[in-house]
């Protein structure tokens, strides 16, 4: 029984770090939500090792803000040894339950080409 709760409350906490990470570090236009702008990274085979790689190269900051946040990196390293379905329910259930940070996220002007730097980390991580 501890066990289960315990592996529950990590991927509960594995999914916030993505969903934050997500609506924090890369918010969404009006027109997608932030599960929809993680699509790529959300259904990517590729290992975390490779998507880090693909981070620091491809998006030096949000590689930079997890270097400097061990706590979240552990967090969203635990999601990717998860199925990419698995990734894409916890991470829209952390959005169903803070709805508030996905609407702010959607609003946010800051997210000019940020759906095509995912595009290009999701893209290019086989390459690492």
């Amino acid at each position: 029984m501890s066990f289960m709760r315990n592996r529950r409350t990590a991927a509960v906490l594995g999914a916030g770090a993505l969903a934050s990470l997500a609506i924090a570090l890369v918010p969404a236009t009006a027109s997608a939500s932030p599960a929809d702008l993680l699509s790529p990274l959300l259904d990517t085979t590729c290992s975390f090792a490779q998507v880090d790689a693909a981070l620091h190269d491809k998006a030096p900051a949000i590689a930079s803000y997890l270097d400097q946040n061990p706590d979240t990196k552990a967090q969203i390293k635990a999601k990717f040894d998860e199925s990419p379905e698995q990734r894409k329910a916890d991470v829209q259930a952390y959005i169903d339950a803070n709805p508030d940070a996905a609407n702010k996220a959607q609003s946010d002007p800051r997210a000019g080409g940020l759906a095509a730097t995912v595009q290009q980390v999701a893209d290019s991580c086989h390459n690492y």
